[in-house]
């Protein structure tokens, strides 16, 4: 589905505004994830780019099923959009350099690797956290 310019212009200044924005997952079986990050960037069309250090969850739950969902909402204003899209393809970037043994247990478990996906978006309607239609926009 074509984006309207519109629409996406004002979904990437609310990105700018408020940086923060939430990311869902879900693995094959269904079992639903959400992560919380920076690093959202516009591409041009439908496509935008996530540096991040995402959790592994994440990174795990996409590499099973690319479909996402992310969610930006301003909540001073409750101006907010809900992107669905599909993960066309995901790169690591930057990777931790060094290892501390005695450090091991405490961070088992965080990302070791800032990931970059290359995101599709599909449909985009809004998002509030009162009443509001799920209807998508054109």
């Amino acid at each position: 589905m074509k984006m309207e310019p519109r629409i996406l212009k004002k979904v990437e200044a609310l990105v700018r505004k408020v940086k923060v924005v939430y990311v869902a997952t879900a693995n094959k079986g269904g079992n639903p994830h959400i992560a919380a990050s920076e690093g959202l960037a516009f591409v041009g069309g439908d496509q935008i780019f996530f540096r991040a250090w995402f959790c592994l969850k994440t990174v795990e739950n996409l590499q099973e099923n690319p479909k996402l969902s992310l969610g930006i909402l301003d909540t001073e204003t409750q101006e907010g959009y809900q992107l669905m899209g599909e993960m066309e393809r995901i790169e690591k970037g930057a990777i931790l350099n060094g290892f501390s043994p005695e450090q091991e247990k405490r961070w088992a478990g965080y990302p070791q690797a800032e990931h970059q996906l290359f995101i599709r978006i599909r449909e985009i309607s809004p998002l509030t956290s009162g009443p509001h239609s799920d209807e998508f926009l054109h």
